[in-house]
């Protein structure tokens, strides 16, 4: 079969960044971030945490075709802020989020494992 092998979906290759930034020329304040080895999954919730941002005008991504494991994320935002800061506020506030979660999951498992 012609299909790549399952781990390629998800193993950065070695030298390979995982995240690179591309200053758009065209627009001022607007760039591209390529995150390898990423899907819809981490896209939407990228471009939602972005969203929420006052200062990002617009937040995108697309995956530019099927058999290439990575997602092009595209951001421009106001001359109060830069895209790689709106970019790291999003995933700084992403991961203080999923903290919540698990401590939130853990906690309430606890509780489910003394009732029974």
């Amino acid at each position: 079969m012609n299909a790549p092998d399952r781990y390629e979906r998800f193993v950065v290759p070695q030298g390979t960044k995982k995240v690179s930034y591309e200053r758009d020329t065209k627009i001022i304040n607007a760039a591209s971030f390529t995150i390898e080895r990423e899907d819809h999954t981490i896209g939407n919730i990228l471009r939602m945490q972005l969203h929420k941002d006052p200062n990002v005008l617009f937040a995108g991504y697309k995956l530019p075709h099927p058999l290439q494991y990575k997602i092009i994320a595209r951001i421009h935002t106001t001359s109060q802020s830069s895209p790689m800061q709106a970019y790291n506020q999003s995933i700084n506030d992403l991961d203080k989020e999923l903290d919540h979660l698990k401590s939130g999951f853990e906690a309430e498992l606890l509780k489910f494992s003394k009732d029974y």
